[in-house]
This record gives structure tokens, sequence and C-alpha cells, in this order.
């Protein structure tokens, strides 16, 4: 009887927990309050991807989100909302696009594909979007999650 009530108690300390950290993740925006501000924190992050970048420091470029959105940028947008950003809330604002190279991506063939690279955009040091797109003509581009 004891050991039941411990199970049931743990099942319930761990259902709780569970509900707690959805609550806190939906309160906080997820993956959307991410702050990446140093180097390392964006390699991190990319790392908890399953993503392999280059040693080369990133390519790094202030852009401006559009205040009107093109048809394509509505798409790209769309992506975004796929991996739980939104950038309209960003709509005129400055941020700051890193571009890191990609080692290991592979494709449908598993080989490493060549000219991957992952962006992440940020404003005030929290991600906000990016994605992870092939160069190449007929490439691709997808979300970050």
């Amino acid at each position: 009887m004891k050991r039941l009530n411990k199970k049931r108690i743990l099942l319930t300390a761990i259902a709780v927990a569970t509900v707690l950290v959805t609550i806190l993740m939906a309160v906080t925006g997820g993956s959307k309050s991410l702050k990446l501000e140093s180097e390392k924190e964006r390699r991190s992050y990319i790392s908890t991807l399953g993503i392999t970048v280059s040693e080369e420091p990133p390519v790094i470029r202030n852009i401006v989100i559009p205040t009107e959105f093109s048809a394509v940028y509505k798409k790209y947008n769309e992506l975004q909302k796929q991996s739980g950003f939104d950038l309209w809330d960003y709509r005129g604002e400055f941020a700051v696009q890193y571009t890191y190279m990609v080692t290991n991506y592979k494709n449908d063939k598993g080989e490493i594909e060549q000219d991957v690279r992952i962006n992440l955009i940020l404003y005030e040091g929290k991600l906000i979007g990016g994605d992870i797109s092939s160069t190449r003509l007929d490439g691709f581009m997808k979300g970050l999650v």
C-alpha cells in the first residue's frame, strides 16, 4: 500500500511539474524569450538543434524588420510561426542577423550538404526568428525548430 502511494505521489508531482513548465513556456514565449547575447550562447543554442557550424566567425548584419510585409516576407513569417516565432510584432524594428556556415547538414541521401547556413535573428539580444537554408540554386529554407 505504501509503495502504491509513493508511486502515485511521484506521478502526480511529475504531472504538476509538466503543467508548470508548459505554463511557464506559454507565459514567457518559450524559445522566443531566449537571450543569446554572446557568441558562446549563440553557438550553444545552435548545437542544441543538432547543428554543427564552422569555427569561422559569423557574418553579422544589421537589418530592419519591414513595417509592411511583402508577399515574400509574409511567407517567411509563416515559416517563423511554424517554429514558434512571429516577426509581425517587430515590424519597423532594428534587429541583428547572425549567419553561420553549417558543417553537418545531411541531405535525403545521407550526404553532407555544402552551402548550408543557419541564420539567427535577434532583437535586443533576444532570439526572435531564424532559418536553416541552402544557398544553392535548387536550395531549401526551413525553420529553426
